[in-house]
């Protein structure tokens, strides 16, 4: 049996709580951090603060939301993928399509300690452009930010 394919769209409103299922998993991946919120408080905040804030596309295989990616002007906020999920290509659908808008560059904050992430956005032509101590961000762990840009 041949698996489904993957699918992106838009997020609607009504896709708040699938997205919370897998920000939750995936965000528990990331060992190396405090626990700070609760998977309630994951979904309040992906349901009052992602949805309203961001522009979320989302990837679906077989009707299944499995991943998405949530961006602000030019800054992806989040792009988690559903750990049974990782490595099948959702996550670089998404970014594929995010460089497709046509915006003049991209970014985002990756925790220094996600290697698994940075080689990913490495490999999309994110460069890492800021390195930081941690101080300003919630989880208090050093991050990078990095920046894709449009060739000319």
């Amino acid at each position: 049996m041949t698996e489904k394919a993957i699918e992106i769209r838009q997020a609607v409103k009504a896709d708040a709580d699938a997205l919370a299922d897998v920000f939750s998993p995936s965000l528990r991946l990331l060992t190396f951090l405090p626990e700070l919120h609760t998977p309630d408080e994951d979904r309040w905040f992906i349901a009052n603060i992602i949805m309203n804030e961001c522009d979320v596309t989302l990837a679906e295989q077989g009707g299944l939301i499995i991943s998405f990616l949530a961006r602000q002007r030019e800054e992806i906020r989040l792009l988690h993928t559903h750990p049974n999920h990782i490595g099948k290509g959702a996550g670089s659908l998404l970014v594929n399509a995010a460089k497709s808008l046509g915006l003049p560059n991209l970014e985002l904050w990756c925790f220094q300690a996600n290697m698994r992430a940075r080689k990913f956005y490495e490999r999309h032509g994110f460069l890492p452009v800021e390195f930081t101590d941690g101080a300003r961000n919630e989880e208090k762990m050093p991050d990078v930010r990095y920046r894709w840009q449009r060739e000319a």
